[in-house]
């Protein structure tokens, strides 16, 4: 064989590899897309039932919402479940990220809600550091353990502010924010595998 010819080879198996990483990942994105679609239809039709619901009769909004809430979470463990029995032992570490994921988005937009129309002085400052909190531990998720246990730690911090007066919130959240980033930092800096 020729030097010639071992070139060609080597460029031959490297551009074989590159094709069957892209199919894998097209694979992968066809089968998320798949899953995911009966989801984003059934949302859509909850999003519009909601709001026309509410236009029509805005008295009872809150009751609208609630039970079109609800019966979209029924009808979405409903799926969960008829998806996984349709592909049993194809379950994967993904799959419950991604459903872990999409549960805490919905938890944390009804604690937002309900913090935002709290009313309360402290209601910005709450909101703005439970979505830091959220954001912790969506990465948690993906990423590992320390970062959920720092993300819910803030959240539930953060929730403590109803209990602190206005001007005392300022300072609290100041060093609890701030004093939070710093401390996760330092953590991550010594969990870091590099």
């Amino acid at each position: 064989m020729t030097i010639s010819n071992t070139v060609q080879a080597r460029e031959e198996a490297r551009l074989a590899l590159a094709a069957a990483e892209d199919g894998e990942s097209r694979l992968l994105a066809a089968l998320i897309y798949g899953r995911a679609s009966p989801y984003l239809i059934l949302w859509g039709i909850a999003w519009m039932a909601g709001y026309v619901g509410t236009f029509l009769a805005p008295e009872r909004g809150n009751t609208i919402w609630s039970v079109v809430t609800a019966l979209g979470w029924a009808t979405t463990l409903l799926l969960v479940l008829v998806q996984r029995r349709i592909g049993r032992g194809r379950r994967s570490r993904r799959g419950l990220r991604y459903s872990a994921s999409a549960v805490l988005m919905t938890a944390y937009a009804a604690l937002w809600a309900f913090v935002l129309l709290s009313g309360h002085a402290n209601a910005l400052g709450i909101y703005a550091g439970t979505v830091t909190g959220f954001a912790y531990l969506v990465a948690g998720l993906w990423r590992g353990p320390l970062l959920a246990v720092l993300g819910a730690a803030l959240t539930l911090l953060f929730l403590a502010g109803f209990a602190i007066p206005p001007m005392g919130f300022l300072l609290y959240a100041g060093l609890l924010g701030g004093g939070g980033l710093v401390a996760a930092g330092l953590l991550l800096a010594r969990c870091d595998p590099t």
